[in-house]
């Protein structure tokens, strides 16, 4: 399988237009955050009084988007249930703007979805966890308030997603938001990060923003559930309370001609991380980061390095551990219509305990190429841990399509590589999935 992935996605790049032909700006689907950016461009006190007098126009201050997508995947697992369509998934997203006064505007969007798979395969095959956390769901995403205090300072106050880290694989100062983990590689970063009720401002100076947040919902990684394809342990974890005191972060960038630089610092809660012990949740931990952007030609060339102070496993009692994170990369965008790219991280634990190896590796190499005018983009994604790149991973391989005006096809296959006791266990749980949309 890992020959015919590797060889469909060389054997479509040899076809690639060329890049004068791209339609500037395309992405994979319409994006709502776009539309809500179009709704206030301008929004100013002529505008609204042109706007209140025209009852012809009466969406000029509010808008609703939405997007419904039909997605299956088949497995290759060896054991029943799992085995066979391990997803046919109906999802409806919803996402409301409005523009509240100059300068302010309003964001709500949510899911729900239904995976008809477990009906059609019958619901007592599966464990209670597993319907639980992946037959059904309706959750809000976004929910916030956003605007000018001053013409240095913004607020941004609600539910939302703060990213931080330059690299769009592997964590390493990205601390926020937790990750919905549930299927692991099947999809990207930064269509996993959970939203949470925070409060955001950013004051600008000069090339400089200083970002204070105070986090006041606490959430927590969604991962695999027991007894799920992903989830083989027969031992089930305990559950945790939730906390409920306020967390805080400090995030200082600078940006200038050919690098920008952020500065990190946080006092906040935790998250189970893949391969490690599974962390105390009512346990803060502390870390102090920065992370570098350099532009030189056709080269993008990043680093990230973050110390993480006190971190508490459930296994390990009330014992603390401290923690160096680093990380290189790059991008290179030389050729036409492809960008590669290339991340290394070390985790490096302060003090050895047999919970854990005092050292970990992962690896994770990128190439995105654009087609027939940037309707058609092939991916490739391979993420491997191990100093050796002997320790597990996956690799997958998938393209986007343009069919027509809001509507989209997303169709790949996934392919897990044992060499851990972790991924051993998932190594035979290799799927190809699809999944169509249409945005209104």
């Amino acid at each position: 399988m890992r020959k015919v992935v590797l060889s469909l996605f060389v054997a479509l790049s040899l076809f690639a237009d060329s890049a004068d032909e791209l339609l500037d700006g395309f992405d994979d689907a319409p994006k709502v955050d776009n539309v809500a950016d179009d709704l206030l461009d301008g929004f100013d006190d002529e505008v609204k009084e042109s706007v209140a007098s025209d009852e012809k126009n009466p969406l000029q201050r509010w808008g609703i988007e939405g997007k419904f997508t039909q997605s299956a995947a088949y497995s290759f697992h060896n054991d029943a249930p799992h085995d066979g369509l391990s997803m046919f998934k109906s999802a409806l997203f919803l996402e409301y703007n409005y523009a509240l006064w100059k300068d302010f505007k309003l964001k709500i969007n949510g899911v729900g979805f239904y995976d008809t798979s477990y009906l059609l395969k019958g619901r007592d095959e599966f464990s209670d966890e597993d319907i639980d956390a992946l037959e059904s769901e309706v959750e809000l995403y976004d929910a916030y308030i956003q605007g000018a205090l001053t013409d240095r300072l913004d607020i941004k106050a609600g539910h939302q997603v703060v990213v931080w880290g330059k690299s769009d694989t592997i964590r390493i100062t990205d601390v926020i938001n937790a990750l919905d983990n549930r299927r692991p590689g099947m999809t990207d970063i930064e269509d996993l990060r959970l939203p949470q009720a925070m409060v955001k401002l950013d004051y600008y100076h000069d090339n400089w923003r200083i970002s204070p947040i105070m986090i006041v919902q606490q959430k927590f990684n969604k991962n695999p559930p027991f007894q799920g394809d992903f989830n083989p342990s027969p031992k089930k974890l305990p559950s945790q309370h939730r906390p409920h005191s306020p967390s805080y972060a400090l995030n200082v960038a600078g940006e200038f001609s050919g690098f920008d630089v952020d500065f990190y610092l946080a006092d906040i809660y935790a998250q189970d991380e893949l391969g490690l012990p599974f962390v105390n949740h009512n346990k803060k931990m502390q870390m102090a980061g920065v992370a570098l952007n350099y532009v030189y030609e056709s080269w993008l060339l990043k680093g990230e390095f973050a110390y993480k102070k006190d971190f508490v496993f459930l296994q390990s009692g009330n014992e603390k551990f401290d923690r160096v994170d680093s990380l290189l990369g790059f991008e290179y965008n030389g050729f036409a219509d492809t960008k590669l790219s290339y991340d290394i991280a070390n985790k490096h634990m302060q003090d050895k305990s047999p919970l854990f190896e005092q050292d970990s590796y992962q690896h994770a190499f990128r190439i995105t190429s654009d087609f027939l005018n940037a309707t058609l983009q092939a991916n490739y994604l391979v993420s491997l841990f191990g100093k050796k790149l002997d320790e597990g991973g996956f690799q997958r391989a998938w393209m986007k399509y343009d069919i027509a005006d809001g509507i989209n096809a997303n169709f790949g296959i996934v392919d897990y590589i044992g060499g851990s006791a972790m991924f051993d266990a998932i190594d035979d749980n290799d799927m190809i999935f699809v999944d169509i949309s249409y945005s209104f």
